[in-house]
């Protein structure tokens, strides 16, 4: 079989198509790069080696060690991070009972000059008065047994502890937060809504107490301070919520008061007070 006969013996298997049935397609045109006709040598030199086989665990400790800073910054400024008290307060008036307006305010804890220990709030809303050592409303307005909430910022100078009108001397405080608090929850009559426990509070580490006024128990003092004087309590059921903190040597206790009778708006004006409150030397 000659090469003619084979080609086209082929043609009529596979017969080669009308150009005027086809389609019109795009048919994509690789584009060439023109290569440049000397060649560079990539491998890398000696020293350039010795530098890779150096570059790649010092990027790993490198990140390793940020990351590490990262999380030492992050645990130490989170145990440490205390929020600023108001830049703006103003001592409270040094004569107890005078109006005071909204605003920031600090309580100087002893009463002296020459310390520096303070508890520094802000007072939302009116009607509120100065204690010189913290601030007190009245539910409406009224005299000494009506209902009322309050806070104190002060050091203890002595305690009672058998305060309900029991003829019995006063003790001295403990020298520490969790000795001062023992005392206060050891007081007997009264009912504690919640124990002793450990508590952060006031940008401080103290411990947290929650006590009723028990019946029969409004004339018997209960703690005394040289910034107040003696404290005794106004009426059964009367809510007292303490604070204890010890301050670079100094213990400091916070005192809030409510009744069952406050109203939900003046408890909530207390509650924003001890909110913005810090404690500071």
């Amino acid at each position: 079989m000659t090469h003619d006969q084979v080609r086209r013996l082929v043609r009529r298997i596979n017969p080669i198509p009308d150009p005027s049935t086809l389609e019109a397609m795009d048919v994509p045109v690789p584009v060439l790069e023109r290569s440049m006709d000397m060649q560079v040598d990539d491998r890398p030199m000696a020293d350039e080696r010795r530098d890779r086989r150096w570059r790649g665990p010092m990027i790993g400790i490198a990140a390793a060690a940020v990351v590490l800073m990262v999380g030492v910054i992050y645990i130490y400024t989170g145990r440490e991070q205390v929020a600023a008290p108001a830049p703006n307060a103003v001592a409270l008036p040094g004569e107890d009972f005078q109006p005071i307006e909204p605003g920031a305010y600090f309580a100087d804890t002893d009463g002296n000059e020459e310390t520096t220990t303070r508890g520094t709030f802000v007072i939302e809303g009116a009607g509120w008065q100065s204690l010189g050592v913290g601030a007190i409303k009245w539910t409406p307005a009224g005299g000494d047994n009506d209902p009322y909430v309050s806070l104190f910022v002060l050091e203890v100078d002595r305690v009672w502890e058998a305060p309900c009108g029991a003829e019995t001397p006063p003790s001295p405080p403990g020298t520490t937060a969790k000795a001062l608090g023992d005392q206060f929850a050891a007081m007997p009559e009264f009912t504690t809504l919640e124990g002793l426990a450990p508590v952060s509070a006031f940008g401080r580490d103290g411990y947290h107490l929650v006590l009723e006024v028990p019946a029969g128990c409004t004339d018997g003092n209960v703690w005394d301070s040289p910034a107040w004087g003696e404290r005794y309590y106004q009426a059964e059921g009367q809510i007292v919520e303490y604070w204890f903190m010890d301050v670079e040597g100094t213990t400091v206790m916070v005192e809030a008061n409510s009744f069952p009778e406050s109203s939900e708006g003046d408890v909530a004006e207390l509650r924003a007070a001890l909110d913005s409150l810090i404690v500071t030397p």
